[in-house]
């Protein structure tokens, strides 16, 4: 018997966490955000109905592991790999059933599984989106971006009180020495989390409940995380910029490590920034979130997207005083397509011998965010991978960025 469980979270505020079955057919990774699909859409349907979207019969080569990561860096608020021979007499178990003894064979298959080697032969990838987003332009973009062919189909899912079960399920999150806890766990909740990871020193950071995309576990963050950590630690930042911020999970760790440290972040969302704002007065940290200006987007999903925050008037747009380059230190955390577009965007925004830091780029896109960067930051490099994604760093230059 095979139970996949689908947990979602609509209405809070988090990254990426994994949450893999111990049966022989389902693995799972679910990420608890539905604000960044890939078209905003007009859906006909409550907000928090979902669409399933599944690729079916993918060879184990095709790396079904990488492309659950790419959906969710663009917006799929939960994967699921399973056995395309579910239910068959060709199905062939590769995980051990819960038992007794379980907890003492787990990490092993979470260390084979984690790195892509536990996986069938032949596999389907389900990923659900919010009912609004393109799932035809997903595909296409899944298709040019992976280099592969791949047919799909689109489902419907039930509407359940999905917050419910994540809450339910969700614990503190530890990242790179910084505690991640969300409005309904409790102190024992995360004393629990410090023990059992053994960690002495740790900030914490309250993340209110919202819409917006960032904080967690996703191997981007944590490589953007541990970048943060380094530079500040190692160098006089004052001031920096968290491109892209989402919740404002890493521009908030940044301020957590170095309290006197100002940080302001940038997010075409409205209701991103909103969150990350609300985040910031929670915790009692500097930074502030803002619209960027219309001009500097140029792909029209994106300025689709930021025109409607524009006219909302809900939220305010970077003042001119700080877009400008005035930032030590710059963080992104996005998709590698927009990384390239806005490097000059990006390179007008930190100070000569300021630090980058950029990431949400996969393994085989790492060496077009270089050469893309390298004409206006020196010692432009693949800094460090993780799990198919890459960390790329740089110090800026003084060649000149007009924007």
């Amino acid at each position: 018997m095979f139970i996949t469980l689908y947990f979602f979270l609509y209405l809070l505020q988090c990254n990426i966490r994994s949450s893999y079955g111990f049966c022989s057919g389902v693995l799972h990774e679910t990420p608890p955000d539905l604000t960044r699909v890939f078209s905003s859409g007009n859906g006909q349907h409550g907000p928090a109905t979902l669409r399933s979207m599944r690729f079916s019969n993918l060879d184990k080569s095709q790396q079904p592991q990488l492309l659950c990561d790419f959906l969710m860096e663009i917006g799929a608020c939960s994967t699921s790999i399973t056995d395309s021979a579910q239910g068959t007499e060709k199905e062939v178990p590769i995980f051990l059933e819960p038992d007794e003894n379980l907890w003492n064979t787990a990490a092993v298959i979470c260390g084979d599984h984690a790195v892509g080697k536990n996986l069938w032969e032949k596999c389907d990838v389900s990923a659900h989106f919010a009912d609004s987003a393109d799932l035809r332009q997903i595909a296409e973009l899944v298709g040019d971006t992976l280099d592969i062919k791949l047919d799909y189909k689109v489902d419907e899912v039930p509407d359940r009180d999905w917050v419910i079960h994540v809450q339910e399920s969700w614990s503190p999150i530890l990242v790179e020495g910084i505690i991640l806890r969300f409005p309904w766990h409790t102190d024992d909740d995360v004393r629990q989390i410090i023990g059992k990871n053994k960690e002495n020193s740790v900030a914490e950071l309250r993340l209110e409940g919202g819409v917006a995309f960032g904080t967690g576990e996703h191997p981007t963050t944590q490589l953007c995380m541990s970048w943060i950590q380094n530079i500040i630690r190692n160098h006089n930042v004052s001031k920096l910029m968290d491109y892209g911020a989402g919740s404002g999970v890493l521009g908030l760790s940044a301020c957590a490590i170095s309290p006197s440290l100002d940080a302001v972040g940038v997010d075409i969302d409205v209701d991103a920034v909103r969150i990350a704002n609300a985040n910031a007065e929670i915790n009692n940290l500097r930074m502030n979130n803002y619209l960027p200006p219309l001009e500097e987007t140029e792909d029209s999903e994106s300025k689709s997207i930021l025109m409607k925050g524009h006219q909302k008037g809900q939220q305010e747009v970077l003042p001119e005083g700080l877009n400008a380059p005035i930032y030590d230190a710059l963080v992104a955390n996005i998709l590698a397509a927009p990384l390239v577009t806005l490097s000059k965007t990006i390179a007008g925004l930190v100070k000569q011998n300021g630090f980058l830091g950029l990431s949400g780029i996969l393994s085989q896109q790492g060496d077009a965010v270089v050469n893309a960067y390298s004409t206006f930051f020196d010692d432009v490099k693949i800094a460090e991978e993780l799990n198919g994604w890459v960390l790329v760093t740089g110090t800026r230059n003084n060649m000149p960025a007009e924007k």
